[in-house]
């Protein structure tokens, strides 16, 4: 029997690096200890364990709040651990059986949840609806992003852990807002990807795109060299950042400069140029790399 849930998926970010950082029996330990506090925030606010995923887990609550306050209180304890979660959450029907949820509401918070970027909360639009007000103040929307499966985009929104204003918080990731809409007409700064024969741009409009091997990946890149979920471009306080989060790094060449290679960090795109994503590029033709222009339109 269907019966509507929120949903919240969790997960260690990185956690093939944390084993080759600390060592198997230390990641371990830490890993089983994290999930054991995560395992008590669930419980503690009306929410159930439904299933142990690797370094991750399901869990389902019966209103969107206590989900809400629960993922707040894991991005708490990532000090604690010293260690970054990922968590997407969504709201809608499912049905429970053999220890696990079944339906597309489950589906679609597992696509949230790998759109994460470490130490971020993601959750639906059905989710961000059915918050208190109070909650829903910590919300900001994103973008419309496809679900496999379904055949509308699906609008995302970020879940700040805290009441910070927003002027406070050195934001992943900037939606348009009502307020740059007003006024005068002014140019949008776009960014240009292009990739073997694809072709993407990103504008505040549209200001997040993932990057990897993966089937769910807004850019799919087809290379052995590249991680299934390699990294994201955002566009952030007017201007356009890519975030690598992979094995092998991810390697910028703005126009015949020396490649700036990312190992878990960020960068500022501006001009032209060539990303690698696992590998130096030389050029366009290969199966690792992306061309990419901003400009002011």
């Amino acid at each position: 029997m269907e019966k509507p849930l929120a949903v919240l998926f969790v997960d260690i970010a990185d956690s093939t690096q944390l084993y080759e950082r600390i060592g198997n029996v230390r990641a371990a330990a830490l890993a089983e200890a994290t999930l054991l506090h995560l395992r008590v925030c669930i419980e503690r606010n009306g929410g159930f364990v439904v299933k142990m995923l690797g370094d991750g887990l399901l869990a389902a609550f019966p209103t969107a709040d206590d989900a809400c306050r629960t993922a707040g209180a894991m991005m708490e304890s990532q000090v604690r651990f010293n260690l970054k979660l990922r968590i997407g959450i969504n709201y809608g029907n499912v049905v429970q059986g053999n220890g696990d949820l079944y339906g597309d509401a489950c589906n679609v918070a597992a696509r949230v949840e790998a759109l994460a970027r470490p130490g971020e909360i993601l959750a639906t639009e059905d989710f961000v609806r059915r918050l208190s007000a109070d909650l829903q103040r910590r919300t900001k929307p994103l973008s419309n992003v496809a679900v496999k499966g379904k055949t509308a985009p699906v609008r995302i929104h970020e879940v700040r852990a805290d009441d910070v204003p927003d002027d406070a918080i050195e934001s992943t990731t900037i939606a348009f807002s009502l307020s740059e809409m007003k006024g005068q007409a002014r140019g949008t700064l776009t960014l240009h990807l292009t990739y073997q024969e694809r072709r993407i741009t990103l504008n505040r409009h549209n200001p997040r795109l993932t990057v990897g091997r993966d089937e769910a990946s807004g850019l799919r890149v087809l290379s052995r060299q590249s991680s299934r979920q390699h990294g994201m471009f955002d566009f952030s306080r007017e201007s356009f950042i890519i975030t690598d989060h992979s094995t092998n790094g991810t390697f910028v060449r703005p126009g015949d400069s020396p490649p700036m290679v990312l190992r878990r960090d960020s960068a500022k795109l501006v001009g032209t140029g060539l990303i690698g994503f696992g590998a130096i590029p030389q050029d366009a033709t290969q199966d690792h790399v992306a061309a990419f222009r901003v400009e002011l339109m």
